[in-house]
């Protein structure tokens, strides 16, 4: 009996694996590095620009589809300028005026070149992500520093341009 079940679940699982793969690329088939380019801030929040060159470069390494290289060595390069960083309160405490949710929110252009052909593969201008986080003064919730908050930001940012160049969403 129990080897029957073992057998059974491993078949459901087996069965439900097979359709499991990663997305189609959209990417021409003879590139086969990527590279990001120097990330444009025109914000005044430092070091953004670092960070999220480095989330690119992250999220691209863990997809793992394309190798990475060295923007000037690269088959298709990625650009990025943060046109906007916005951190606009959204709750506050009724009885301290203390805030308790910020939306962090970054606006930004991508675009993709193809080294080979020497064409702008993929342009997206106005492009913005969102998050919302709480403070310590929303009793209840899960808490984050601005700092915190921030990171994850430029990760599901960096996650999003992933997708959008090699997917095409």
């Amino acid at each position: 009996m129990n080897k029957y079940l073992l057998s059974l679940l491993s078949g459901v699982i087996l069965l439900g694996l097979s359709g499991c793969r990663p997305a189609v690329l959209v990417i021409p088939s003879y590139i086969k590095t990527v590279g990001v380019d120097r990330v444009d801030n025109r914000t005044s929040w430092f070091a953004l620009d670092t960070q999220v060159k480095e989330a690119i470069l992250r999220n691209f390494q863990l997809d793992g589809r394309v190798g990475i290289e060295d923007a000037d060595k690269a088959d298709l390069v990625v650009k990025v300028i943060i046109r906007e960083f916005r951190e606009d309160p959204i709750f506050y405490d009724p009885k301290t005026n203390a805030v308790q949710q910020y939306q962090e929110t970054l606006v930004y252009d991508i675009a993709a070149v193809d080294t080979q052909e020497k064409k702008t593969f993929l342009e997206d201008n106005g492009k913005n992500h969102s998050i919302y986080y709480y403070t310590n003064y929303y009793p209840g919730a899960i808490q984050q520093t601005r700092d915190q908050a921030i990171a994850q930001l430029e990760d599901e940012m960096a996650r999003l341009i992933v997708r959008r160049v090699l997917e095409g969403y």
